[in-house]
Formats: structure tokens, C-alpha cells, sequence
């Protein structure tokens, strides 16, 4: 497949995931996002990758774990702390391309590969 293009993405956090922390600092705006759990030593590894029309809603939806429905993530947001980083982006296909390239940079355990978008190519920055 060819590279359609390269999207240079602002990333912002990675902020404790609380809910507190996501009102204070997700916004209401469409982009793609990062859930890392917090390893022995202070690093940190990223667990589950999305995109979403409303990132804080989004993201406040992962912590309601009631109604969460990945059972992988819900145990790690349980058990361990965690945090999160977003880059905006307001086109479907950007964020499309995007959560498709963090999937395969990060091959975050707690996604679905087959719910991951199929195209378009981009190349983007992790950090």
C-alpha cells in the first residue's frame, strides 16, 4: 500500500486518566487517542488506541467501567493507573489513517484488530 500522506498530529497529555483529569484537559472535539498503563519502573506501555467525534465524552465513557465493554481494558483501567494523550484531528479519513497507524505502532493488546480501519495509509508522529 502506498503512503497517502504524512500528518503531523499536536499530542497532548499523557495526563493521569481520571475523570476530573479528562474535563480539565480533553475536549469536546474529534481526534484520536492513547490509553497507557503505568509498568514497574515508571514507564509507560499503551494499552488501547480509538478515535471519536467527542474525545472527552470518549474518553470519560472508558472509565465508566458499569458499562465498558472491553473487558481487557476495563481490567487494566480497574487495576492499574493509567493515562491518557489525545491529538485532535477533524476529518474522518485523518482519523481513520491515524488510529490505524498508532495500531500497528503500538499493537496495543486491548484492541480489536478487525475494528481497526482498513485505510487510508498515513504516517504520523507518536509523541
Amino acid at each position: 500500500m502506498a503512503v497517502i500522506r504524512a500528518l503531523g498530529l499536536v499530542w497532548e497529555g499523557y495526563y493521569v486518566y481520571t475523570d476530573k483529569n479528562v474535563d480539565k484537559y480533553a475536549p469536546a472535539r474529534s481526534g484520536v487517542y492513547k490509553i497507557g498503563i503505568v509498568q514497574k519502573g515508571g514507564g509507560l506501555k499503551v494499552r488501547y488506541i480509538g478515535q471519536a467525534n467527542d474525545l472527552q465524552r470518549r474518553l470519560k465513557e472508558h472509565l465508566d467501567f458499569d458499562n465498558e465493554q472491553n473487558e481487557c481494558l476495563r481490567r487494566r483501567l480497574e487495576k492499574y493507573a493509567a493515562r491518557f494523550a489525545f491529538a485532535e484531528i477533524s476529518g474522518q479519513k485523518d482519523r481513520d489513517g491515524a488510529e490505524r497507524a498508532l495500531y500497528y505502532h503500538y499493537k496495543p493488546v486491548c484492541n480489536d484488530e478487525d475494528s481497526i480501519p482498513t485505510d487510508p495509509d498515513i504516517v504520523i508522529n507518536y509523541k
